[in-house]
């Protein structure tokens, strides 16, 4: 990288140097004269991860500096060095390297972390094998105040509490066993009377809703609070073969309600297994989670994907990542836009900056160049939208990976954040 996307980098971290090392500058697989000037000129912000990656991208006899800076690692936090480098599963550097170490801490460091420098690293550390093992056991079911196999208990609920203190699940199983004298017209009105409620839960009454409720449970899905509901909700409505047109809109819907739960981010996870379903609902998903700032959110529903994808395969799937890449390049496009429109540089730069850790195909440099018509925007900007107009340019995509994706997102949070 060039001096001056380095500095326009640094300037997107608010003026910190480590992010700009870990998300961009070692992240190449080779370093030019600049990357390595601004490494060395902040060789105090690095962590011993940083200069053994920095180590393994710098030639034969130029690694001095690298080594210095941990012997003197060594000597100032020994328990550090010896937790972030020696129990490393692997570690390398050169024979000469290990011994020009050892040279430089001899007489200065505990004679177990001398012993382990000497000895190359040593042994490496074994995981231990896990003395926990799962053990299936019986669901509770705390919390319905009905069982279809008690009669007697539904009869007395009914007779004592009056259909109107029952909960949609308890109804459905009284009807189901013939307790309760529902016809299907008066269901659909019972339901419908209650489906804009948000004191009532309905995620444990899904497994029991019949075909008829189905307006019912969209109009519920669309009008609680409770993103883990909405997500029960939209389980038992796939089911019944709703479009995806229809249930994504509900589903971003909560985002706005509060914290996005696991249940939902499961299910988008499942509506996403292909390339054709990210073409066609991940940009739409990966823009309606950014803008909740669900970071992490957004990398576990990744994730999720790609293990189902790769699972059992010789070979991963090059178009699926490719769609995911495009899609998160095209959201954060969007955010830079929108920064942009409002003069909020500070933000435009941070999306130029995780733009920069993907590696989308080609056919998103027109979207990168576009951010050019912001006549206005500065310097600092201008070079970023030049770094990835570089990238982009003659990409084919075949250095995408879901590493990339996840440096992206880091980069995006910390300087979001």
């Amino acid at each position: 990288m060039r001096k001056a996307e380095i500095d326009s980098l640094v300037l997107a971290h608010q003026g910190r140097a480590r992010p700009v090392a870990f998300f961009h500058v070692l992240r190449q697989a080779e370093l030019e004269p600049d990357d390595h000037a601004f490494l060395l000129e902040n060789v105090e912000e690095l962590g011993a991860s940083d200069l053994l990656r920095w180590r393994a991208r710098c030639d034969e006899g130029a690694a001095a500096v690298v080594i210095r800076q941990l012997a003197r690692r060594a000597v100032n936090d020994p328990r550090t060095f010896q937790f972030e480098v020696l129990d490393l599963p692997r570690i390398e550097l050169r024979d000469q390297e290990w011994i020009e170490l050892a040279a430089l801490v001899k007489g200065q460091v505990p004679d177990n972390i001398y012993a382990g420098i000497v000895a190359r690293g040593g042994e490496r550390p074994v995981r231990p094998s896990s003395e926990f093992f799962f053990t299936p056991g019986v669901l509770d079911r705390g919390g319905a105040v009905l069982d279809d196999s008690d009669g007697e208990a539904v009869a007395e609920a009914i007779r004592t509490l009056g259909i109107q203190k029952l909960s949609i699940k308890d109804i459905l199983v009284a009807r189901s066993v013939g307790h309760l004298d529902l016809d299907d017209a008066a269901l659909i009105a019972l339901a419908q009377s209650r489906c804009t409620s948000q004191d009532e839960d309905w995620s444990a009454a899904a497994p029991d809703f019949p075909p008829i409720l189905t307006d019912a449970v969209l109009e519920k899905a669309r009008s609680t609070p409770r993103s883990s509901e909405r997500a029960n909700l939209l389980g038992w409505l796939e089911t019944q073969d709703v479009p995806r047109s229809v249930l994504f809109p509900l589903a971003f819907a909560s985002f706005d309600a509060g914290p996005v739960s696991y249940g939902l981010v499961g299910w988008l996870a499942r509506q996403l297994p292909t390339r054709a379903a990210w073409d066609k609902y991940g940009l739409s998903t990966v823009s309606a989670l950014m803008a909740q700032r669900a970071f992490s959110e957004i990398g576990e529903m990744i994730a999720v994907v790609w293990s189902e994808a790769t699972t059992g395969k010789d070979e991963p799937p090059r178009g699926l990542l490719e769609a995911i890449q495009v899609a998160f390049a095209l959201a954060l496009i969007d955010v830079i836009h929108a920064a942009l429109e409002r003069g909020d540089e500070r933000r435009a730069m941070a999306g130029l900056s995780a733009l920069a850790c993907l590696d989308p195909p080609s056919r998103v440099s027109a979207a990168v160049h576009e951010l050019r018509r912001h006549t206005a925007a500065s310097a600092g900007v201008v070079e970023l939208i030049g770094v990835n107009e570089r990238l982009t340019k003659h990409s084919d995509a075949r250095d995408a990976s879901l590493e990339g994706i996840v440096a992206a997102l880091h980069a995006v949070a910390d300087s979001f954040n």
